[in-house]
């Protein structure tokens, strides 16, 4: 069975049901020649290699599909090992390991859809209508059925430990990851290329120093002597500055755990499982905030730092800086992590199967609320009466505290806590609090300009790049956003080129639309809850 997107379907004969007065079509093709890659993903990932697949490995470009296995039969024919990376994922069957998952080439990212036979590719454009749908379908997706679970729980048990009230965690190797060799001279030359950068804004090189000796007060990041060192398993990571909107962080240090020394040669996020964390639905999570009176906004202070990095694994994290933080000329020192860094592909997951760990620890009624309202590193509740929510914010930051999590950027409706929040240092700085990417109190969009084109130039790819910046998922602009995805499902069956001018017909409907979609991207929803919900006070 081969999952195919539109473009690769040919076109048929319509006909008519004569009994239901159903309409269908008939093709004479089911698809045509698909690109093949098995060549290319078995020669640059290490963990398909030697694998028996089910679509041999060979040179051609192209392959027909000679094979079509019914969904009914699909579960006769796989099976149960699954071998995971960094790209498509692996699944065992009679026939051969079948592939399915991303493949990234030249640095882009495209998506595969095979589910017996072999890897196919969609265009990068097809891919973003993708994600401009998914959003339709949050909060109404069935959860899907794999082993994620129990590999959680085995990761929890196996590699993360908590001592001297602190949690610590080893790197998730990959079983068969690739040789490792040390990347020292591109590392140097990268950072000293991010000094010279910095250098010209001398407020940012100064910020940038700070929150490296930050670190250091902290215990996330230690001095190395590496002379003489020629471990060739050693990692050095590069890093650059990213700018941020924020009065607490105005600029952010972002590490490339990416960074190779050939580009034939492995990464360290080559050598890591990528397996994704384990999150809460976010309609859930959105919902829920809405559904009492009392709404509570709060997040993790750098969750990542606070999770320690098991000592066996910090020379794969090492980094160059400024040995004198005044001078820009001065040497560079080498230090490396002693906490689970930004930039790993196994952070993310470590950070969830932590905090999971810790609030399953801790089995209590505040930790319980926690587990169902966490979302990454920030917390979203709602309850009933203020005493409740005066009461949640002193045991949850007992409870998370205890495992070196602190609970900060405190925001709430509820006055109670907020004087709390203000008492501790811990309340929320920002004039404008964004919950998930929406703004609150009043729940509203920001405004978006979808006339940033001239009229005649307008074609199916700016019109999906301009729809798709509204950000919505809760859908409360459904009523009007909804009418760009019919009018890109218009393009699409007249089989329109992504960059070709649309007819002026198209292009003023376009226009119209967009006019509302301006005009609703600023709407404002008064109630952070539901009023018509029961036992709501209105």
């Amino acid at each position: 069975m081969q999952q195919e997107t539109s473009h690769q379907y040919l076109r048929g004969t319509s006909y008519r049901w004569k009994r239901t007065g159903q309409q269908g079509k008939i093709n004479r093709y089911i698809a045509v020649p698909l690109q093949n890659q098995t060549k290319y993903l078995t020669r640059n990932l290490p963990y398909l290699k030697d694998l028996k697949l089910a679509h041999p490995t060979n040179n051609a470009d192209s392959f027909e599909i000679s094979l079509l296995i019914g969904a009914g039969n699909y579960w006769d024919i796989v099976q149960d090992h699954v071998i995971r990376g960094n790209g498509p994922t692996a699944v065992a069957s009679k026939i051969g390991y079948l592939l399915s998952g991303t493949v990234i080439r030249n640095g882009k990212k495209s998506f595969t859809s095979s589910v017996l036979l072999n890897v196919t590719s969609h265009h990068a454009e097809e891919s973003d209508i993708e994600k401009f749908w998914n959003l339709e379908s949050l909060g109404i997706r069935l959860p899907q059925q794999d082993n994620e679970d129990s590999f959680v729980k085995t990761d929890q048990q196996d590699c993360i430990k908590f001592e001297n009230e602190r949690y610590s965690a080893k790197l998730p190797w990959k079983l068969d990851h690739p040789d490792l060799p040390s990347n020292i001279m591109i590392a140097k030359a990268r950072t000293e290329s991010t000094i010279r950068r910095l250098s010209r804004e001398p407020h940012l090189l100064r910020k940038y120093s700070e929150i490296i000796e930050d670190q250091m007060k902290r215990g996330f990041i230690e001095k190395v002597n590496d002379k003489n060192d020629i471990r060739k398993s050693t990692q050095y990571i590069p890093h650059h500055a990213v700018k941020k909107d924020s009065t607490t962080t105005p600029i952010r240090i972002v590490y490339d755990c990416n960074c190779k020394k050939l580009p034939d040669h492995a990464s360290l996020n080559d050598c890591l499982m990528s397996t994704p964390p384990d999150l809460n639905d976010l309609t859930k999570i959105l919902m829920g905030f809405r559904t009492k009176k009392n709404t509570i906004s709060t997040y993790i202070e750098k969750a990542f730092l606070h999770i320690g990095l098991d000592e066996k694994d910090r020379d794969f994290t090492r980094f160059f800086w400024l040995s004198d933080t005044d001078n820009p000329s001065s040497t560079l020192t080498t230090y490396r992590f002693k906490s689970i860094l930004f930039g790993a592909t196994s952070s993310p997951f470590i950070q969830n199967a932590t905090l999971l760990k810790h609030l399953d620890a801790c089995n209590t009624n505040i930790s319980a609320i926690m587990k169902n309202d966490l979302y990454v590193d920030n917390v979203l509740s709602s309850l009933e009466n203020e005493d409740d929510a005066a009461k949640y914010f002193v045991q949850s930051r007992s409870l998370m505290l205890e495992a070196g999590f602190n609970l900060r950027s405190w925001s709430s409706n509820c006055s109670k806590l907020t004087d709390l929040a203000k008492q501790h240092n811990v309340c929320e700085k920002e004039t404008f609090v964004k919950i998930l990417g929406l703004k609150w109190d009043t729940i509203t969009f920001q405004k978006v300009d979808l006339f940033d084109i001239e009229l005649p130039n307008i074609t199916k790819r700016e019109i999906l790049k301009q729809s798709s910046r509204i950000y919505d998922p809760l859908g409360l602009l459904s009523p009007v956003s909804v009418r760009a995805k019919i009018l890109m499902q218009t393009l699409w069956e007249q089989k329109y080129g992504w960059d070709e001018p649309l007819p002026l017909e198209i292009q003023t409907t376009w226009k119209n639309l967009a006019k509302d979609l301006e005009k609703s991207t600023y709407t404002e929803l008064k109630r952070p809850y539901f009023p018509n919900l029961p036992n709501q006070k209105t």
